[in-house]
């Protein structure tokens, strides 16, 4: 998920004068800078347009490879860590994501004779300001599992007990195969548990929403001109 711009100097060439000629890839290599940023920053407004309170992260997943006077090409991508994750992607190109931390740790780890697959929140899972589960929460559901990647940090008898008497409830899976439908559910003191959790072997999919490539497109060729325009008359005016 990615755009790439480079320059063919040949077609600025013409009716330049010697020093012009001298100056445009410095000129080219400026201006392709200053639009990257600008891209980078209407892509983070295009985000914030399309999608539900986006988080930070997400608003800043992407950069961009700087031009050189050697090298006339820009590349706008995802960070390292947000191409890791494919959500991103998916919001682009719809489809299937791949499985979350969360699906593969309970996978893994979990006690169950059944098939955990993916893991769809339900109605009754607490969300934050973005609709979001917190890592918090998502920490809180693992060690009370007991499928942390640290052993350490799963629930013991006692801390067990303790979540038992506190107000946070305590999550569980029931046994597969009896009355309640497969997934993680919270018990709170006296009251029927609630799914908070689905357990399905079908992977979620998702509907192209997030016009990364064609804005990119559309916007390169509104910005470039004005761009260069300033850029060679910067350099024009300083040149010696």
């Amino acid at each position: 998920m990615q755009f790439g711009i480079s320059s063919n100097l040949r077609e600025f060439e013409r009716d330049l004068s010697d020093v012009a000629l001298r100056q445009l890839p410095f000129a080219y290599s400026v201006a392709l800078n200053a639009m990257a940023a600008d891209l980078i920053e209407l892509n983070r407004k295009h985000m914030a347009r399309e999608f539900d309170a986006p988080t930070r992260w997400t608003l800043n997943a992407f950069h961009f490879t700087r031009a050189r006077k050697s090298n006339l090409s820009v590349t706008i991508k995802r960070k390292t860590a947000a191409a890791s994750r494919d959500y991103l992607l998916r919001q682009s190109e719809g489809g299937t994501r791949k499985q979350t931390g969360l699906e593969r740790l309970l996978n893994s780890r979990l006690a169950y004779t059944g098939q955990v697959g993916f893991v769809v929140p339900t109605k009754h899972m607490p969300r934050n300001a973005h609709g979001n589960m917190s890592s918090a929460q998502v920490q809180r559901i693992l060690s009370g599992l007991k499928s942390q990647n640290d052993s350490a940090q799963n629930e013991t008898k006692q801390s067990g007990k303790r979540q038992r008497r506190s107000t946070a409830g305590r999550y569980f899976v029931p046994k597969e195969g009896g009355r309640a439908s497969p997934g993680v559910y919270l018990r709170k003191g006296k009251a029927a548990p609630v799914k908070v959790l689905a357990f399905t072997s079908k992977a979620p999919r998702y509907q192209a929403r997030f016009k990364f490539l064609p804005n990119m497109q559309r916007a390169t060729s509104r910005m470039l001109p004005g761009h260069l325009g300033k850029a060679m008359a910067r350099a024009m005016a300083t040149a010696r």
